[in-house]
């Protein structure tokens, strides 16, 4: 394990990186400006340095620039971390005595592959180039910082109603995981899609994709409020080998919920990327799936064909209804069993319309094990359009 001193002015990121370093093994010193940086790596000694480039009065190239020229820690491994990409800047960095140059938003794999190169090589850049300070490259860059730190705080501009689209199975059993997971692959007809999976102790959604272990979760959102960064949300996300993005369950039950403003926030940040944005919820209700349906545009209601399902869903319904929520309601049936309710028993059951009827397929336990939904590996099928024409609704 080493201890690795990670120097960012954002308490987001501050965050999100210590959190990666600890799954990685290693433990995280912060320090929230370049001074309490240079403070902290004479008093801490770590093994290794983080710096952020965009921070006020000094700048992550201040920052390298003295840790390499104090002979107390010039030793020290250092790895720039920025938002600004191009050879100018990867240059600059190399000027400043950075040993490594990596480029926002990072995912943890990439985060420690470079870590640990770092480590098991050393500090290789230990004389770089002297500052030359009237070098116009260097100035035009130093303006960029500054611009860059002006507007960085500002209201970010997103957009006011995201289209969620959240998805509860009103029994257990009815597969209303498996009916989001292809519903997202459905939803791409009308651009691109993610799946959020806000179910608390069983990652079906990353089992069902052959995304487990997933190397990020929304737990991993807990610390955030609405203001945080908007790189630190798309950290989180998994993109599958469909297309699809997928903010994964955590294995075990969090300590809590995320908040319904910071879920509001995480919609609004995503459908800047996502024209739709589909949310497995968990039942029985809890406070992320009450904030979610409040902000829903579409509600897909699943019901399994089983006489269980059918004496349970019709007091779901009626206290979803109670709620008052301002999506628009579509109840579909599930189909798991090939001899399941036929479509007048639902009907007469739950008294409401069907918006859908998805058949039974004796396939989908083989979509599930291999990580291919039906809708990809059986786009012909009866499944497959039935899911298409729900998709379709929405």
């Amino acid at each position: 394990m080493a201890r690795i001193l990670v120097i960012d002015d954002d308490n987001s990121l501050r965050q999100m990186m210590s959190l990666m370093l600890r799954r990685s093994g290693h433990e995280a010193i912060l320090a929230e400006d370049g001074q309490q940086g240079l403070e902290l790596a004479h008093s801490e000694q770590p093994d290794m340095a983080i710096v952020d480039v965009m921070m006020p009065d000094l700048s992550g190239y201040d920052v390298c620039r003295m840790l390499r020229q104090d002979p107390d820690t010039m030793n020290m491994p250092l790895l720039i971390l920025t938002a600004l990409s191009g050879d100018e800047y990867s240059e600059q960095a190399q000027r400043s005595g950075a040993d490594t140059f990596l480029t926002k938003p990072v995912t943890r794999d990439d985060l420690a592959y470079h870590v640990e190169n770092l480590l098991a090589t050393g500090a290789t850049n230990i004389a770089p180039l002297p500052a030359e300070e009237d070098d116009p490259t260097t100035a035009a860059i130093d303006e960029e910082i500054e611009a860059e730190l002006q507007t960085r705080d500002a209201v970010p501009q997103v957009p006011a109603e995201p289209y969620v689209v959240a998805v509860l199975g009103l029994s257990t059993g009815a597969g209303a995981t498996t009916l989001a997971i292809n519903l997202t692959l459905g939803l791409m007809q009308f651009g691109r899609s993610c799946l959020i999976d806000l179910v608390g102790t069983d990652p079906r959604v990353s089992y069902q994709l052959g995304l487990i272990p997933p190397r990020s979760t929304w737990e991993d959102l807990l610390i955030i409020d609405e203001g945080a960064d908007k790189r630190f949300i798309g950290q989180t996300l998994i993109m599958h080998k469909s297309g699809i993005g997928v903010i994964a369950a955590p294995e075990q039950q969090p300590p809590e919920h995320l908040s319904g403003a910071v879920l509001r926030y995480i919609y609004d940040v995503l459908a800047e990327g996502f024209r739709r944005i589909v949310v497995d919820l968990p039942s029985p209700l809890n406070p992320m799936t009450i904030a979610t349906l409040r902000v829903a545009k579409h509600v897909v209601l699943v019901v399994g064909d089983t006489p269980s399902a059918l004496q349970t869903a019709p007091g779901t319904l009626a206290m979803l209804e109670e709620m008052g929520l301002p999506g628009k309601h579509h109840i579909v049936i599930n189909r798991t069993h090939p001899q399941g309710a036929s479509h007048e028993e639902v009907l007469r059951a739950l008294n409401r319309p069907i918006a859908a009827d998805v058949v039974y397929e004796p396939n989908q336990n083989k979509a599930i094990e291999t990580g291919t939904p039906l809708l990809m590996s059986q786009p012909n099928s009866l499944f497959s359009r039935a899911i298409i024409y729900l998709s379709r609704q929405l």
